[in-house]
Formats: C-alpha cells, structure tokens, sequence
C-alpha cells in the first residue's frame, strides 16, 4: 500500500475508534446525569448536561430528517433557568440560577413541589404542551400550556423549533375533568406587554441538543436547560387530552 494511503486509513481508523469511544460514553453520561438532575447540586448538573449534548448531538437536520424521534410524552426531569441578563454560566456561578422553573410565554410555574411536569410533542400535528401540577386555595389542579412549533427558518439549526403558545387550560389533578380554558391570556398578555414573547428575536424556540430513545436535552431563548425522560406508554394524567 502506498506510504500516503496507508497514513490516511490509519488516520480514519483512529477517528472513528475515538468517536465510537465518545458516542459509546454516552449511556453512562445519562445515568450521571438523571441522578444529579434528581437532586440539587445545580453547577454539577450543568456540567453533565454539556458533557452529554457535546458527547452525541443530534442530527443536525433533526426537525426536517427525523422529527418523528421527538413524538410522545416526556417528563420534564430537570429544568434550570438563567436570570434575566445573564448566560446559565454567570448564573450559576453566581448563585441566582433557578431549578426547577418551567416558563412559556410569561406564564412561570414553580415545578420544585410535587409530580414532576410532563411535555408532550405531537409531531403529526405539530403541536407541544407543558403540564404541571399546582397547589391552589381550592386545592391541587394540573395546569396545560400548549402551542403550535415549526422548525426555525435558517440559519437557525435544524434542531430548533419556534413555538407559539396558544392554549391555557387547567383540570382537576387526576385529569379527569377540565376547569377551565383560557387561550386569550397569551394574545392579550403580548398586547398589553409585548416583553412576554420571550426571546430577542419576539420569538419562543427549543433547541434539542441531545435525543435518545429514553432521553432528550433541550435548550430554550431564554437560557434554560431541560432535561426530560420519555414516559413509558406516553404515561401522565392528560394523555387522553387531545393539545
């Protein structure tokens, strides 16, 4: 074999045992992870997140190749939120990142108490929602906030989706029956406070960095990282609840 040819296949060769030896990582970086996003060391759990995102991205055509891979219920493990004006590092660093702070569109809920939320992706009618349990003065309700996703126009990746939140409902906690719908409260809060539409760009997006048959990390405008785990037999109280 030619002296060049034989340096080129040895340097393919020693690529891909490298890539196969990062990709094979990535098993063991879920289960590190899943256990630090299940307590409260928050720059540990950032650590992990960025170690496994960089370990095996997804496709990068994933909302146009395979959007399918997103389809189902998913439960929302970890969540962690930049303060306003500052990246998730300097947050961090500084102490003033919130766990656990689930945001669409202007409408924060605290997720830290309780059942863990639940996001559902429909892709067929590409459509996304958010579920979380409340504690109220009447007692306990799940609360849905739910929209409409594309995949962003370039040059964002194609692992972006742009979302437009459109839907608010509540139901009693075991879903079984719905209180209350209440939609207009997005198109009234972005005319009363366009700072609602999250992001620079007027514009709420998610960004999957990492997809797996059991988990997927995501990105958001705001700064947020997610952690989620798919439910077995798309599992949680609002499955049967068309979004």
């Amino acid at each position: 074999m030619h002296p060049t040819l034989t340096i080129l296949v040895h340097a393919a060769a020693a690529a891909a045992l490298s890539l196969g030896g990062i990709v094979g990582q990535s098993p063991a970086l879920e289960t590190r992870l899943l256990a630090l996003a299940a307590g409260s060391n928050l720059p540990a759990t950032v650590s992990a997140f960025r170690a496994l995102e960089e370990a095996a991205p997804p496709p990068a055509d994933l909302l146009r190749s395979s959007p399918e891979r997103l389809d189902g219920r998913w439960s929302l493990v970890a969540t962690v939120a930049a303060t306003v004006g500052e990246d998730l590092a300097e947050s961090v660093d500084s102490g003033t990142a919130r766990a656990s702070a689930v945001n669409a569109s202007g409408v924060v809920v605290d997720a830290s108490e309780g059942t863990l939320p639940v996001q559902e992706v429909d892709v067929k009618r590409r459509r996304i929602g958010n579920e979380v349990v409340l504690a109220t003065p009447l007692g306990r309700v799940l609360l849905r906030v739910a929209g409409a996703f594309e995949p962003a126009a370039p040059p964002a990746p194609g692992t972006r989706a742009t979302v437009s939140f459109d839907s608010l409902e509540v139901f009693t906690e075991g879903g079984g029956r719905r209180l209350l719908s209440a939609g207009w409260v997005f198109a009234l809060g972005r005319a009363v406070n366009p700072a609602l539409a999250n992001g620079a760009d007027d514009a709420s997006w998610l960004e999957t960095t990492y997809l797996s048959d059991k988990v997927r990390l995501g990105r958001g405008n705001k700064g947020s990282i997610f952690v989620l785990r798919r439910l077995d037999e798309g599992g949680g109280a609002l499955a049967a609840w068309p979004l």
